[in-house]
């Protein structure tokens, strides 16, 4: 079974092409422990006639591809965790192997699957309401402390960003001492939307007078300037939920940035496209993100934004006109380090002469102007 109390589903409509960002943790690993690639698309098992309720409407639908091979092995896999599942389709297009699960049933055999069998061949399709566990786990139960990077407060912030951002980097005083108790395991980074430009680093510490601050552990300036706010766990989250996230608890394990934007603050859902990021503040969201990933030794998918935590609970959309898969594709060119530049190359100074080769190479010099004449 998958984790207790952790469900599945992205939300409606989500589009993501074989072997891109977007889809929990879980996925990817299951797919590099079958040597297959994750898609969905909009419309994707989104209806309410699955084995598990979806009055939300997610997107639970999610298509492996590979060599036949490994798809072969996957689905021989989910065979054997069918009970979490509510749709395994595949047909081995080389030998004819069926292999269908209903609502943890194995209808392998059955003509269940029958009409939908032919267009199954090029991929393995799954249904599911929940993270399917690992195969070198006995489930996703395991805690996930093994696989996290750090525990406790990242006061280790500024010395990670420096050399990231050199001198965009500044820090509150005494920021370390500041923030509403302890992190215990991190589990990635969440970003926001001030809402409003002209919200600096101090207000984001300050606070509201609805919620006290600190309100997030980063502030990023609309010219780029990344500010470290607080170490401790900082009220930016909520209410929400997201694979992988303690419902509701994603203050306790994700690491917040406040970004500023808009400068219009009449910027509604429907009207956020009209106001671009600026270049500089999405570089640094990008760097700032990429070297906080490579510290705890996780990939871009640990990044996401509050509208995908608490969109459904708060209605958040923030950040707005952001995509945030194109966001994570930036964030894991960064950690590979695409963006830096080339060291450059010292200048080569002519070497000394002693007097003897000046006077010889003078010369030389005087003997090819002779014979031109």
């Amino acid at each position: 079974h998958g984790a207790a109390g952790m469900t599945y589903g992205l939300p409606t409509g989500t589009s993501i092409t074989y072997g891109s960002a977007g889809f929990p943790e879980w996925v990817y690993e299951l797919g590099n422990a079958f040597g297959v690639k994750a898609s969905t698309y909009p419309g994707h098992q989104e209806g309410e006639r699955g084995f598990a309720p979806n009055p939300r409407r997610l997107n639970r639908g999610i298509d492996w591809a590979g060599s036949v091979a490994n798809m072969q092995r996957l689905a021989d896999y989910l065979l054997t965790v069918r009970g979490s599942l509510e749709q395994v389709i595949w047909e081995n297009p080389e030998t004819g192997r069926r292999v269908g699960v209903a609502g943890g049933d194995d209808v392998s055999t059955s003509g269940y699957y029958a009409a939908d069998m032919a267009g199954h061949r090029d991929h393995v399709h799954v249904r599911t309401s929940q993270p399917i566990p690992l195969p070198q786990y006995p489930s996703t139960q395991v805690p996930k402390e093994t696989a996290v990077g750090w525990t406790g407060d990242p006061v280790w912030l500024e010395d990670v960003l420096r050399p990231a951002l050199g001198d965009k980097l500044k820090a509150l005083p005494d920021w370390q001492n500041y923030g509403h108790g302890d992190f215990g395991p991190i589990w990635g980074v969440m970003i926001h939307h001030t809402g409003n430009a002209r919200a600096d680093a101090m207000s984001i510490r300050n606070g509201r007078p609805d919620l006290m601050g600190p309100l997030s552990n980063l502030h990023i300036a609309q010219d780029g300037t990344v500010t470290v706010v607080a170490a401790g766990v900082c009220w930016h989250a909520g209410a929400g939920s997201y694979p992988g996230i303690p419902t509701n608890g994603g203050n306790q394990v994700l690491i917040g940035i406040e970004c500023a934007w808009p400068r219009d603050t009449t910027i509604t859902p429907a009207t956020q496209t009209r106001e671009r990021w600026p270049d500089a503040e999405i570089i640094s969201m990008r760097d700032t993100v990429a070297a906080i990933l490579n510290k705890l030794g996780f990939a871009q998918d640990r990044v996401i934004a509050h509208k995908e935590y608490a969109g459904q609970a708060q209605g958040k959309w923030d950040p707005g006109n952001l995509d945030m898969a194109w966001f994570r594709r930036e964030v894991k060119k960064a950690q590979r380090g695409d963006f830096k530049q080339a060291e450059p190359k010292a200048k080569q100074l002519p070497r000394d002469f002693t007097d003897r080769e000046l006077l010889e190479d003078i010369w030389q010099q005087l003997l090819a102007i002779r014979s031109e004449k």
